[in-house]
């Protein structure tokens, strides 16, 4: 009936992406594994030494990230710094034993003010981060820093509503304990206007003023001014319960070595 709709899920989209799984082709059984990159999907192809120079890549799915990143290029009326590539995971989920792998998300940041906040970290032992509460507090927290989240979307038939509906899950009570609903379902409500598909590129901009944009395949879909939605959604991946503990634990390895270049830096200039 007309007036019925269906509800989507994540739970759904991985059980439609099964049956394809075990009833589909061999290439449709191979496309929820299958690498995935920037230049490929574009029909462009670039020399290895480029490669390695302008991008850096997704450890398991190879989505490739520009190592330098200016959403200037992308809109006009975006006035970001130009940001440096940290770092990147995978959010995948496990559904019947089969791994199926969502979106990549990686983390741009202003290396020298990123370097200025959490300098007290930098003598932390590698690797060990992630599971340093004060430093994971003092990320997520991180004022008058720009950031950037670019995701690059992996499964293939996701829709923006069902990642939406996962937004909700963790991040609509965060906003609702703080009374800014109405900022977090303005963002979402725009995002849930996106037209996914496997390779889409996605970006949640969260300016040093607070100001959370997003943008998808080139187009803005929205703007709020939300100091406590910036520290909301870097709390999902950085906080206590992060929502892809691959994505925290290989970001925050990779800042690490980002906040000790100054001092490295410094010791090659008085040798």
């Amino acid at each position: 009936m007309s007036f019925l709709k269906k509800k989507y899920s994540l739970t759904t989209a991985l059980a439609d992406g099964l049956s394809k799984l075990t009833t589909g082709s061999k290439s449709a059984r191979r496309a929820y594994a299958e690498p995935i990159s920037d230049a490929e999907d574009e029909g462009v192809e670039c020399p290895a030494g480029e490669d390695q120079m302008m991008y850096r890549r997704e450890e398991k799915t190879k989505a490739k990230y520009p190592v330098r990143l200016d959403l200037g290029e992308i809109d006009a009326s975006l006035k970001t710094p130009t940001l440096t590539f940290v770092g990147a995971g995978l959010r995948s989920e496990t559904f019947m034993t089969v791994e199926f792998w969502i979106y990549t998300i990686g983390l741009y940041v202003e290396p020298a003010r990123a370097r200025d906040a959490l300098r007290e970290f930098a003598d932390s032992e590698a690797g060990s981060l992630h599971e340093n509460e004060a430093f994971c507090r003092a990320l997520v927290g991180m004022k008058d820093v720009t950031k950037v989240l670019r995701f690059v979307i992996t499964l293939p038939g996701l829709k923006a509503g069902i990642v939406v509906s996962q937004f909700d899950k963790v991040l609509l009570p965060k906003m609702k304990a703080k009374g800014k609903e109405d900022n977090y379902r303005f963002i979402m409500n725009n995002m849930g206007k996106a037209k996914f598909q496997k390779g889409t590129k996605m970006f949640l901009a969260l300016a040093a003023d607070g100001t959370v944009t997003c943008i998808c395949d080139g187009d803005v879909l929205g703007s709020v001014v939300c100091h406590t939605l910036c520290e909301s959604i870097m709390d999902i991946y950085f906080g206590d319960a992060p929502v892809s503990a691959d994505v925290k634990e290989k970001i925050c390895s990779v800042l690490h070595a980002t906040i000790q270049q100054e001092d490295e830096e410094k010791e090659e200039g008085e040798a």
